[in-house]
């Protein structure tokens, strides 16, 4: 049972014939409860303070609470963003990758494409080349017996025929038919005139 300071200054007690002295109780009781008011203020007091500060316990207990999940899910999303980002540089280098491997393809393709064109015309301007060179050849070995036989004197119509010529052209009648001739006889492709021009 808690006494307060009121119930100690009302307290009554009995009188015997051979109590104590009443004044002498009653002082001290004043100074007793003066004591036990100073200490009941203070222990009121102390309860008030002890109360605010289990409520800030409270307050930073479920504030670090609080804190630790923030940091946990903080933390946890931190590792799956950079999960995501390792996912996504790794796709985007794959990507890079076979686009360089299918250009690099696609070039090789087209450079062996561009060599096997660039021989294919090689070839033919050779052969055309060719052709050329024994049809000049010809052409000048027929030119060359005709004129010695011109200078003998022994040329005929005969001759001349075999050589491409008729005694009626005039020179530069003659070099045209044989110009024209170059080209009708050899059978040329247009191809090879192309090339040629």
């Amino acid at each position: 049972m808690k006494i307060t300071p009121v119930e100690i200054t009302n307290k009554d007690f009995k009188r015997t014939m051979r109590g104590y002295s009443t004044d002498e109780v009653d002082e001290f009781l004043d100074e007793i409860v003066e004591d036990f008011e100073a200490l009941y203020r203070e222990n009121a007091s102390l309860k008030e303070k002890i109360e605010g500060f289990s409520e800030k316990i409270e307050y930073y207990a479920s504030l670090e609470k609080t804190l630790q999940s923030t940091l946990v899910l903080a933390q946890n999303t931190a590792d799956a963003t950079k999960n995501q980002a390792e996912r996504e540089a790794e796709h985007i280098i794959e990507n890079a990758q076979a686009k360089a491997q299918a250009i690099i393809e696609n070039t090789n393709k087209d450079n062996e494409n561009l060599k096997r064109e660039y021989e294919k015309y090689r070839m033919e301007f050779s052969n055309f080349k060719m052709r050329v060179l024994n049809f000049m050849e010809s052409q000048m070995s027929s030119f060359t017996s005709a004129s010695e036989e011109i200078e003998r004197g022994t040329l005929g119509t005969g001759s001349l025929k075999v050589a491409g010529l008729t005694p009626h052209e005039s020179a530069f009648e003659q070099k045209e038919s044989m110009e024209k001739r170059a080209f009708d006889e050899d059978s040329f492709s247009e191809e090879e005139v192309e090339i040629k021009g």
